[in-house]
């Protein structure tokens, strides 16, 4: 087996099909990768090819997102933060009970935290890029930033998709960017409905509640690196750091930054109810 190559397939569960993507040798301990919104695991391509030699990789779509169904009639609540971690526990469950780690950026960190936190049989460790601590500026402000854009003759709604993904990093390359504005398109009217979930979703109780060891970091060009230090006090035990310059897109843009922080975290000895703060990555 060729541990760089990315392998994709589907999970027959109860609330349809999951697709994922699969790096590693199975019998190495698994790592799971959730994404951000609009987005799909292929997020993580870069960050799992470096890193597939040391761990088995998991990277599903989210219920809904890249190639998954969408929760529709399925007998589970409909699009929430809840749903959509209980979704994924059923994902794990028919690979393996053994993850030793858990890591979401954005919207996956939310989905993460929430998976832990209701699933305790994941005695996993956290690890969480743009934690999704919103303020209530945040709060106000997302709902007009994950308005949906009708479709419409004139193409306009493409060139509206387009220019949200663009301004979140100008400097980005376009084929994410492109990437981005696809997936979101993708979603149509229920593009919204992701980031009302987050909105909705009580992260303090959540993160507030979780025992295993917590690496929670952000890039400092990164939206939510504003939220950075409050959602980290809410910690049990754990550790913070930041990624210089990292933008929304640090996974693609900065995977070998993201993936030492990896390594060293999933090795680290944090003591029994110790916050500390590591020097900031490049």
């Amino acid at each position: 087996m060729n541990p760089s190559v990315i392998r994709r397939g589907y999970a027959n569960l109860d609330s349809g099909q999951l697709h994922f993507r699969e790096a590693g040798n199975p019998e190495k301990p698994t790592l799971l990768l959730l994404h951000q919104a609009p987005s799909s695991g292929e997020m993580y391509e870069k960050m799992m090819v470096e890193l597939a030699s040391e761990f088995h990789l998991l990277a599903p779509d989210l219920p809904g997102f890249g190639q998954s169904d969408g929760l529709g009639n399925a007998p589970i609540d409909g699009d929430t933060i809840t749903s959509w971690a209980d979704v994924i526990a059923g994902f794990c469950a028919e690979f393996t009970s053994s993850i030793i780690g858990v890591f979401g950026h954005h919207t996956g960190a939310t989905v993460a935290t929430e998976l832990l936190y209701r699933h305790p049989q994941f005695n996993a460790r956290l690890m969480l890029s743009g934690p999704t601590l919103l303020n209530k500026m945040l709060k106000e402000i997302l709902p007009e930033k994950a308005r949906a854009f009708p479709e419409t003759k004139d193409g306009l709604h493409l060139l509206g998709m387009w220019q949200r993904m663009a301004q979140k990093d100008f400097a980005a390359p376009l084929d994410i960017v492109l990437r981005e504005t696809s997936l979101g398109l993708a979603m149509g009217s229920r593009y919204p409905d992701a980031y009302q979930a987050v909105i909705e979703h009580d992260y303090r109780k959540a993160i507030s509640a979780i025992r295993q060891p917590v690496l929670m970091f952000a890039g400092t060009a990164d939206p939510l690196y504003s939220v950075l230090d409050e959602a980290f006090e809410c910690v049990q035990q754990g550790v913070k750091t930041e990624i210089a310059a990292g933008t929304s897109w640090v996974c693609d843009l900065n995977p070998n930054a993201v993936c030492q922080l990896i390594r060293r975290f999933m090795v680290a000895e944090v003591a029994e109810g110790s916050k500390v703060e590591w020097c900031s990555e490049s």
